[in-house]
């Protein structure tokens, strides 16, 4: 769950504007690398990276980054997106599909069964 600007109650103790700014942003960080890891280890495609403001220097504050070797960049800093935050994953996955080439990609094997509409894609991409 995310809040918007300000404090918000919990329970019997506010919240202070910071913290709920805090954990909107590791919602945000969730999001977009959750989709990422989920693209990764069900594609192998290594033409993606991730990042985020709290590694990266020279980001805005409260923002996370992918980047693609086709060095396409989505930016996606925490205003923008707090208000619409429902938007982000499907953002990203369609991103990650636009910049990507999963042909002749190979996920390393793991226990992970892989994400069902990466699989397809990977699928897709790699005919038998």
């Amino acid at each position: 769950m995310y809040e918007y600007n300000g404090a918000v109650q919990d329970s019997e103790h506010e919240l202070p504007a910071w913290m709920v700014r805090y954990r909107n942003f590791k919602t945000l960080c969730s999001y977009v690398c959750g989709e990422f890891i989920r693209f990764y280890l069900t594609t192998g495609c290594d033409q993606i990276s991730y990042t985020h403001s709290q590694i990266t220097e020279g980001l805005p504050n409260y923002s996370c980054r992918l980047t693609s070797v086709d060095e396409a960049v989505l930016l996606l800093p925490l205003d923008d997106w707090v208000e619409r935050m429902d938007e982000v994953r499907p953002l990203v996955r369609e991103w990650l599909g636009e910049h990507s080439d999963l042909k002749g990609c190979k996920p390393e094997k793991s226990h992970y069964q892989g994400d069902p509409y990466w699989f397809t894609r990977w699928q897709e991409a790699n005919p038998w």
